[in-house]
């Protein structure tokens, strides 16, 4: 719902009447919810269109932020093999849906390129950014012009290789660490509560997910959503619904680690934050942290430098919390990590 002034005659303020605001709309069965799940590791094809983007914004005149650090590295150590990106890919959208490969391998993502139809190539290259007739060379590429597309899978690796691939792991520490403030709530009220808290402009009503922006609606028919924290992004959550029927559509938003944008202080700063530490407490996190290998409660005390009986208070209340499960051997107990215990320390998500 929003809001529109009514002036009379005289210039002043004579109403105000609510409106209905455009909607995104995706629609959920409970299929649909059971099916809904984070990405583990970014998207290095998104997070470099993406990371352009933000450099595009900051860049762009009556930019109100201030710039981060990685933002200004950035574009100083930007390459020129990647300027083609800048006739497809401007400071505000709607922006080309061919880059949308969420593989976890660059390559691979290049080869889904490389593969795409004429007709893929035509589509995903309707919504660019330039008004009027676009250059030559992109409208050479929606005819499926095979030089064309090897410029821009160069220009897009160049631009990964040297800004997105230096801040690798800062990246994939902010989506850790979001991926910890969002557990409790998991937890604590289930998949609906946690979607309607991953963003303000986000929220869940009626079986469904909505933002505002244009109206638009469609159902996950079975899929689910892949939600997927981005620690290059500061904008407003966007949905990806791809053109393959069988992989689930993609929900992208700004990673907060700890409460705040990834960008407030640039993702060379993300590694300082220890999100784990500031939800369970420091002495808590390090036992949780001393569990990716499993221990006896006397190892554990050791590991972490604490009491036995701290630590076997420690291991209750994490049980209980079902990050570990504590198993007898002999006369004593070992204590290890769930899976949910595993997600949240990112011990899989190393490398």
């Amino acid at each position: 719902m929003s809001f529109r002034r009514r002036r009379g005659p005289d210039g002043k303020v004579s109403y105000v009447e609510a409106v209905e605001a455009p909607l995104v709309r995706v629609n959920f069965t409970p299929g649909d919810v059971a099916r809904t799940r984070f990405t583990l590791t970014p998207a290095p094809m998104p997070e470099t269109v993406m990371a352009l983007i933000e450099l595009r914004r900051a860049n762009a005149s009556g930019y109100q932020g201030r710039a981060a650090s990685w933002q200004r590295e950035g574009r100083r150590a930007f390459p020129a093999t990647a300027r083609p990106l800048l006739d497809l890919i401007g400071p505000q959208g709607p922006w080309p849906g061919i880059f949308e490969r969420f593989t976890p391998d660059l390559r691979e993502g290049f080869e889904e390129l490389r593969a795409a139809s004429r007709a893929s190539l035509r589509a995903g290259l309707a919504r660019c950014p330039e008004a009027g007739r676009p250059p030559l060379w992109v409208r050479n590429l929606a005819d499926g012009d095979r030089e064309q597309l090897e410029l821009v899978i160069r220009a897009l690796r160049d631009l990964h290789d040297t800004v997105v691939e230096p801040r690798r792991e800062t990246a994939v520490a902010a989506s850790r660490a979001d991926l910890a403030r969002r557990i409790p709530v998991l937890v604590t009220g289930g998949q609906e509560a946690l979607l309607g808290t991953l963003h303000p402009r986000l929220r869940w009503r009626d079986e469904g997910l909505e933002r505002t922006g244009i109206d638009f609606e469609t159902s996950l028919d079975g899929r689910g959503l892949l939600l997927r924290p981005s620690a290059f992004w500061t904008g407003e959550p966007t949905f990806s619904f791809g053109q393959e029927e069988h992989r689930p559509p993609v929900l992208t938003y700004a990673a907060q680690p700890n409460g705040r944008s990834a960008s407030d202080n640039g993702t060379a700063d993300l590694a300082a934050h220890d999100s784990l530490a500031a939800l369970l407490g420091p002495t808590r996190a390090a036992v949780l942290r001393a569990l990716r290998e499993p221990r006896s409660t006397a190892e554990l005390a050791a590991a972490v430098r604490i009491s036995p009986a701290s630590a076997s208070e420690h291991a209750k209340i994490l049980r209980d919390a079902s990050l570990i499960e504590t198993r007898r051997e002999g006369r004593g107990v070992r204590h290890s990590l769930t899976s949910l215990g595993t997600v949240m320390t990112g011990t899989h998500l190393d490398g």
